[in-house]
């Protein structure tokens, strides 16, 4: 990885659809079967998610990616504020909650 690269950081998910909202997919056990997840949207089921990268051919990761430095699997929204060149912070409103 380039530690130069730019920063990107994620908050929130696309939706569920193929039921793998779950405690991280690559871990043990739980990756969904894929004739169990259909999806109505796409025309039944897709047994492979991933065309590219250490995933590819696969329904899911079997590890987490080299370029993530921390996942969290609770759902809700997060807002970033930059208060000046040096200093920023997060704040996650985590779902059924009123506070971060």
């Amino acid at each position: 990885l380039d530690p130069c690269a730019p920063l990107h950081i994620t908050v929130g998910d696309g939706g569920n659809r193929e039921k793998m909202a779950v405690q991280h997919a690559d871990e043990p056990g739980n990756c969904p079967e894929p004739s169990t997840t259909p999806d109505k949207f796409m025309g039944g089921f897709c047994a492979v998610n991933f065309t590219s990268g250490p995933a590819a051919g696969k329904f899911c990761w079997d590890r987490q990616p080299d370029y993530s430095a921390y996942r969290e699997s609770s759902f809700g929204h997060g807002i970033l504020e930059v208060s000046s060149l040096t200093l920023l912070s997060e704040h996650v409103i985590l779902a059924g909650t009123c506070a971060g």
